[in-house]
């Protein structure tokens, strides 16, 4: 008989595997080194709202309802996809605009979002749920503004103008 709860905790864990394995391929060397566009405020809004789920635990075992277990199910593997997926294709260096790249211009933020979110669920986080998102999304909003700038060249702008949506499709 299969377990719901079996089957979405082992999913989430072996996300995190993979997203694990995918932060070491990512430190390894490359032909090109990406550029380094560190913005520490948004970082740590964005750490904030790991905090205000995880911090926050109850003691004991978690228990998410099915419908919480069906939506980390369905949101961890996708975020660890994707983020293995733009590291992946993220090593060639220089501007990236294929794969991932080719539907947002930012998919490590939506990948880690979709991670949140699927934490968030299976901690049953609640009304947390809300504030981790929207400390994510400042502090990704922070970030996304200085590394756009700094990124700033004429195939820059074209790719702008070609990708609408930074990391959130729908939203530019």
């Amino acid at each position: 008989m299969f377990s719901l709860r079996l089957v979405a905790f082992a999913a989430y864990l072996l996300s995190w595997a993979l997203v694990a394995v995918g932060a070491v391929w990512s430190a390894l060397p490359t032909r090109q080194p990406a550029p380094s566009h560190h913005h520490f405020p948004g970082m740590l809004l964005q750490i904030a709202g790991v905090l205000a789920i995880t911090a926050f635990l109850p003691s004991g075992p978690l228990a998410p309802s099915p419908f919480e277990l069906g939506v980390a199910l369905a949101l961890a593997p996708c975020g660890a996809i994707l983020y293995a997926a733009t590291i992946a294709v993220g090593r060639a260096g220089g501007l990236i605009t294929r794969g991932p790249f080719a539907f947002v211009r930012h998919p490590m933020y939506l990948a880690f979002l979709l991670l949140l979110v699927a934490t968030a669920t299976l901690a049953a986080a609640g009304w947390r749920t809300v504030a981790a998102v929207a400390l994510y999304l400042a502090g990704s909003e922070l970030r996304l503004a200085h590394e756009e700038a700094a990124l700033s060249s004429p195939a820059y702008e074209a790719y702008r103008r070609a990708t609408r949506w930074r990391y959130l499709p729908g939203l530019r």
